[in-house]
């Protein structure tokens, strides 16, 4: 009854995605309550302007059929990311969760609660950012579209008050995230069950599996702040996203000594400003300026920063191009190295990662340098670049 266009908005020069509904395929009553969500998700979504979050341009109607105008993300949803890749490795889920806090934390805070997070309403960008989408069942605050004593929302990802048809606040929705982070990093749902019934009895009721069990050697405190988010009770998890994005900051430390820094909203480029500098750039490094650019773009907080990050990438060896290049192309052996070695630094995005980065790329040492500007930590990176010879 919907569908999903990539179109281009010839006015401002733009892709969005076109979201239809076909209200002649639904009965009478079904429009009437079709059109109602549409105009909610827009309302809701339109109210939240946040980086991690698909931003909602119009809500029409064309040929009796509403349609909203979305922001077009080039991207795959976590549902696909696991079928394809598996589980995550902490540090990379802890940076697609903490992206997902940052995005409830902006829409909390507008009185609004999701009430459906689920792998398929996260979408992960080729350079790891996370957009967050489908508000359709969210609650606004006085919004009359859903009321207590209705279930709704994706029965796996729902938390008990959900289940039970109560009212829901913002902990109903670190309740569905924790289940979230819990398959990234078990690659299992928590409360897996053949029907419904199963399912809602199992949340409503059950501890999930313990999840240091599943996953030995997880730190102790990330299974303490999952199986704290994933607490029947909403007094016992955490009060707030920045709460829970805290406790995992905090567990990333714990593992082994390392620190794994969520990303934080980077400030907004437009496109015009990027094209410039990687116009400008493209004359030093060649084809590696697009991927410097957007790179550092999701870093920096200013103009002047974003200017800083480049600076420095282009003095570190992972930045530095050389006339004597080989010119041979990224081999499919070549590919499958890169992946299995960038994997150990950024988990399951890195096949995302080295599919796109070998399309464009014009020799091994591109393609190598263009991969380890996705590396945040610099030793990291010089260890990425020293893999390529071994």
């Amino acid at each position: 009854m919907g569908v999903i266009y990539q179109a281009h908005d010839p006015v401002i020069d733009r892709e969005v995605a076109i979201k239809l509904i076909r209200t002649d395929l639904l009965s009478s009553e079904d429009q009437a309550d079709y059109l109602e969500r549409f105009q909610h998700e827009a309302r809701a979504a339109g109210r939240c302007a946040h980086p991690n979050i698909v931003a909602i341009y119009d809500f029409a109607v064309f040929e009796g059929n509403p349609f909203l105008a979305m922001e077009y993300v080039d991207g795959s949803n976590i549902s696909q990311v696991l079928a394809t890749s598996g589980r995550f490795t902490p540090a990379a889920a802890i940076a697609v969760i903490g992206q997902v806090l940052d995005a409830l934390g902006c829409a909390h805070g507008l009185g609004i609660v999701h009430r459906d997070v689920k792998p398929a309403n996260i979408l992960l960008l080729a350079d790891g950012r996370v957009k967050v989408t489908d508000f359709g069942i969210s609650r606004l605050e006085s919004s009359v579209l859903t009321q207590a004593g209705s279930m709704i929302g994706t029965p796996s990802y729902m938390s008990p008050e959900q289940c039970r048809g109560e009212e829901v606040d913002a902990r109903s929705d670190l309740f569905s995230t924790g289940i979230v982070l819990y398959e990234l990093l078990s690659g299992e749902r928590p409360f897996a069950g053949r029907s419904l019934t199963e399912i809602t009895f199992r949340l409503i009721n059950e501890a999930p599996p313990d999840l240091g069990v599943k996953c030995p050697g997880l730190p102790a405190t990330l299974v303490a702040a999952v199986h704290r988010a994933l607490a029947k009770q909403p007094r016992e998890r955490f009060s707030s996203a920045a709460e829970m994005a805290a406790a995992l900051r905090q567990s990333a430390q714990a593992d082994n000594d390392r620190t794994v820094v969520l990303p934080r909203a980077a400030a907004e480029f437009s496109v015009e400003t990027l094209n410039t500098i990687e116009r400008q750039l493209a004359q030093r490094v060649g084809p590696l300026a697009r991927h410097l650019v957007q790179s550092a773009a999701r870093q920096a907080g200013s103009l002047e920063e974003l200017h800083t990050i480049i600076a420095r990438r282009l003095d570190s060896p992972a930045s530095t191009t050389t006339s004597s290049q080989s010119r041979a192309s990224v081999t499919p052996d070549l590919v499958q190295r890169a992946e299995r070695e960038l994997t150990r630094y950024l988990g399951p995005i890195a096949r995302i990662l080295v599919k796109r980065t070998s399309e464009h790329a014009s020799s091994p040492e591109e393609f190598w340098r263009a991969l380890a500007t996705h590396i945040e930590r610099e030793p990291d990176r010089r260890s990425f670049m020293q893999s390529l010879n071994r």
